[in-house]
């Protein structure tokens, strides 16, 4: 596929145009028949495309589902922090989500958003989101025991059951547990090992010489940072071994 990378910004920033303005179809549209949504990474995806158990048939109910969850009830903003990037048929996305989720409790999530595209029926759709974010400090900004935090969080778990289920709500939870600060521990040494010229930190890195990494966020079995990459504004990705906190993979987006 060779995609305009005006298309794929303008498909990328349609995502949240929608969400703002609580347009479910036209959200729903911009997805390939197959699609993958991590949101958050580490959780359970939303697959679609596939046979649902739920309602018996094929299809994108899934995410409409995920849209009936997390973002129907919620005033969601996109805060951008850095310019977008396009990396062959990837947007690449440096930005803080502010939800205000009713009651006056508001959240902050600063997250890293990666749009991989394809053509589908001819134009080009969302196959996959991933949204790099920390669910913990998510969840201690809405937890406590206010009337208002605590009305929201009772609204929010019963949606959560309604739409997901107990099994997709306990892993949407679970997502808590990631490479976590021994993650990005991980990532600085290999990030410095290659600034001193290690072959193998270097070789991992696809040989871009990475530097002033800011905002670094663990989800799953990934750390994502803001950096630059050959002087120029990139974000770096890289995938982790759980068990030996090993990065096995990193691309590099610039």
């Amino acid at each position: 596929m060779l995609a305009d990378p005006a298309d794929l910004l303008t498909l990328a920033h349609a995502s949240p145009a929608a969400v703002a303005d609580h347009d479910k179809d036209a959200w729903l549209g911009l997805f390939a028949r197959y699609h993958v949504v991590e949101d958050p990474v580490g959780g359970r995806p939303v697959l679609g495309g596939l046979y649902d158990p739920r309602r018996k048939r094929r299809g994108g109910d899934p995410l409409a589902r995920f849209w009936d969850t997390f973002i129907a009830p919620n005033d969601i903003r996109f805060h951008v922090q850095r310019d977008d990037i396009v990396d062959g048929l990837t947007v690449v996305r440096d930005v803080t989500i502010e939800t205000r989720l009713g009651r006056g409790v508001v959240a902050h999530a600063p997250m890293h958003l990666l749009y991989e595209a394809t053509l589908d029926e001819g134009e080009p759709r969302i196959r996959r989101i991933a949204a790099h974010w920390e669910v913990a400090p998510m969840f201690a900004q809405v937890a406590g025991i206010s009337p208002a935090k605590l009305a929201v969080g009772t609204s929010m778990a019963t949606r959560m059951l309604r739409n997901l289920g107990l099994g997709g709500s306990i892993a949407f939870g679970a997502a808590v547990r990631s490479v976590g600060d021994p993650g990005k521990a991980a990532v600085k040494r290999l990030v410095d090992a290659a600034a001193r010229g290690d072959s193998d930190a270097l070789h991992t890195l696809g040989g871009r010489v990475v530097r002033d990494i800011t905002k670094i966020i663990a989800a799953g079995d990934t750390v994502t940072a803001s950096c630059t990459a050959d002087g120029s504004p990139a974000v770096l990705c890289c995938y982790l071994d759980r068990g030996s906190l090993r990065v096995v993979r990193a691309d590099v987006y610039a």
